[in-house]
């Protein structure tokens, strides 16, 4: 026996007849299987970590932050400093005021005054004598 002789058409062409197609059930459609890869991945390469030029512009922004913070804490302090020595100049100086007070006080008391007074070899008159001054008008002459 022999083979049959290979037709120019092939098996994809031919179509079955209509009777044949409508008694075929549609076959539920799957999702295609994906070739799994056999080839080795390539190999690693070291990643880019930036050029130069960003790293000397990255550090200088990080030098003047630094720098910045630094300045302002010791701005910080240093005022903190300021506002307690202005303290406790404002707390010696309220004790000051208050003792000046007093000794004022003591120096001007009539019993003091009557003492030095009579130190000074003056006397109390036996007669008192107030004067009164007329008042002056707007013009500044006093009785003309």
């Amino acid at each position: 026996m022999s083979l049959p002789a290979p037709s120019s058409r092939s098996n994809l062409d031919r179509r079955p007849s209509g009777a044949a197609v409508r008694e075929r059930a549609p076959l539920p459609r799957t999702p295609a299987a994906r070739p799994q890869i056999t080839t080795p991945p390539h190999p690693r390469r070291r990643a880019r970590r930036g050029s130069p030029a960003f790293w000397v512009l990255a550090a200088g922004v990080i030098t003047t932050s630094i720098v910045g913070i630094v300045s302002v804490s010791a701005l910080l302090v240093q005022t903190s400093f300021r506002v307690d020595a202005t303290g406790g100049r404002i707390a010696s100086l309220l004790d000051e005021r208050d003792s000046l007070r007093e000794q004022a006080a003591a120096l001007s008391s009539p019993s003091r005054v009557r003492a030095w007074a009579g130190s000074q070899g003056m006397v109390v008159p036996d007669r008192v004598v107030i004067l009164r001054v007329p008042a002056t008008d707007a013009g500044g002459d006093a009785g003309a």
